[in-house]
């Protein structure tokens, strides 16, 4: 469970400039998870998490994020981790995304993949 916090910390405060780069203005749902899929995986490798329990977790955490979060609240969350690496996001962007719930709804997600890596 700890490694469950640690990977949803990387998440929220890792920037990714290649991740902004790709970044269209159309985002689909898909696109948004596939994405996100992908910086997960890649976070967990480069932390010494094995191939195959990093792409585990990965689908894992994809597709709950696609379940429970509107794609508004996906454009949200995806905005927030894109930041400039080694910076926080903008405060109104925060700011955006206490008004939708979103730390509420974050609180439960990835919960079932935990045990991934037990």
């Amino acid at each position: 469970m700890s490694r469950l916090i640690i990977v949803l910390g990387i998440i929220l405060l890792s920037g990714s400039q290649a991740a902004i780069a790709q970044s269209k203005p159309a985002a689909t749902k898909a696109s948004i998870l596939k994405e996100l899929r992908e910086i997960i995986v890649k976070n967990l490798i480069n932390d010494g998490t094995d191939k195959e329990k990093a792409e585990q977790f990965g689908d894992c955490l994809s597709k709950d994020l696609g379940a429970k979060l509107t794609l508004e609240e996906l454009k949200m969350f995806h905005q927030l981790n894109t930041a400039k690496a080694g910076q926080a996001p903008p405060k109104e962007l925060v700011q955006k995304a206490e008004k939708m719930g979103l730390k509420k709804k974050m609180q439960n997600v990835g919960k079932d993949c935990g045990s991934i890596f037990e």
